[in-house]
């Protein structure tokens, strides 16, 4: 573990380049940080959702081309946020989000014109790319903004995608019914002009910049920067990756699987609902807690994943799995917010850079799950939740001493 120079000091710089940003001005960058972080998951959840279930109803739709539907994006997503957060690290975060918004309703007007399981895979791919600037450059502007509470900002940023989550399935299970398989698209490219609107209308344009200064308190203390191999790095890896399987296999894969079992949509809408439902209030609590928490928060967020899958695999029963879907909530809650703050909070001026890193390595995950998952679901239905229960304890045996070292390096 190295330290940055005792004589330097981290400022946003407003557009006349003085330090410091007004604090008025930094609140609300956060809030419409919170606020297009709601809308773009509102989005993101719809296309996710839609594009597994309108595969498997095109001609030759298959588990495995529902699987790839949703793993398109995790393909492209290993990469692209780790590209547009140092991108965004340099042009800034409004331009950034003003520039991957509007190609993000390009993508999205593609939907009605596809007529193939390929059409869907393809589209999901662009939108791993262009959400791969959107999500960096929000964590890093909520992060840089308030270093001295990381761990609040952060959290109200997963608490925001999270929400706009749990009304995705409301809008695909109703007004899709009501009027047509396309009308949720209609809503959603709506939702992303008013998106655009806001980031141009409302969202201050800043830098940051680090100023030296001849000489600091004695009482200072030097922040510590970890390498990107450390310990406390790979566990983080190890959750985020753990996060993107369980994820997507509920999402892509529990609609199919509950409907195989006789249940009907209704059902998986509601079990969808508690599951993110928890895992909002799951990146609250998360949120509230100190940094020297967060290893055991990812230890935890594994242990109750496997424990979730379990049940979901053994016990085909509709209350059995609303209890499943309450502990896989908190489990996901827990993975994702201590891994994300665990690698963001490492640095002070390459924010972005760094939650692209934890986006990337979510990529990773939420190709593997659907792809992986819809492919031994086509051999048994229910082998996706066995999966994850099997890849929560391996991740599981490698994370603890993991933590564990970090720990011990910090003491």
């Amino acid at each position: 573990m190295t330290h940055v120079a005792d004589d330097s000091e981290i400022f946003c710089l407003d557009e006349e380049g003085e330090p410091d940003l007004p604090q008025i001005a930094k609140k609300r960058n956060r809030l419409v940080g919170y606020l297009v972080t709601f809308l773009v998951t509102l989005t993101l959840g719809t296309t996710e959702i839609f594009a597994s279930w309108y595969t498997d109803k095109l001609p030759g739709g298959t588990g495995f081309l529902a699987g790839f539907a949703m793993g398109s994006f995790g393909l492209v997503y290993m990469v692209s946020p780790s590209i547009g957060g140092k991108i965004s690290d340099r042009i800034g975060r409004k331009k950034a989000l003003l520039i991957a918004t509007a190609a993000y309703v390009a993508v999205l007007i593609l939907y009605p014109l596809s007529s193939t399981p390929i059409d869907l895979i393809i589209i999901r791919a662009l939108e791993g790319v262009v959400y791969g600037f959107i999500a960096p450059s929000i964590e890093g502007m909520v992060a840089e903004l308030s270093p001295e509470s990381q761990a609040v900002t952060l959290g109200n940023f997963s608490t925001s995608w999270s929400a706009g989550m749990i009304v995705s399935p409301f809008l695909i299970g109703y007004v899709t019914g009501l009027y047509g398989v396309f009308s949720s698209i209609y809503v959603i490219i709506a939702v992303e002009f008013v998106s655009l609107g806001i980031i141009g209308g409302l969202l201050q344009k800043y830098r940051m910049k680090t100023i030296i200064r001849n000489a600091r308190k004695n009482s200072d203390r030097p922040k510590p920067i970890h390498s990107k191999t450390s310990a406390r790095f790979i566990a983080s890896y190890l959750s985020i990756g753990l996060w993107g399987v369980v994820s997507t296999v509920i999402l892509a894969l529990l609609p199919r699987y509950v409907e195989g079992l006789g249940y009907g949509t209704e059902d998986f809408g509601n079990l969808l609902m508690i599951w993110n439902g928890v895992r909002t209030l799951a990146f609250i609590i998360c949120a509230r807690l100190p940094e020297r928490f967060m290893g055991n928060i990812i230890i935890s967020g594994a242990v109750l994943s496997g424990i979730s899958s379990i049940m979901v695999y053994a016990i085909a029963d509709i209350w059995i799995w609303s209890l499943a879907m309450a502990i896989s909530g908190t489990a996901v809650g827990f993975s994702y917010l201590g891994a994300l703050y665990l690698i963001v909070s490492a640095t002070e001026d390459e924010k972005g850079g760094h939650a692209g890193l934890v986006e990337s390595m979510g990529g990773v995950g939420l190709f593997l799950g659907p792809i992986v998952g819809g492919w031994v679901m086509d051999i048994s239905a229910g082998y996706p939740f066995l999966l994850c229960a099997v890849l929560s304890v391996v991740v599981l045996l490698f994370m603890v001493p993991l933590v564990y070292r970090s720990k011990s390096k910090i003491e």
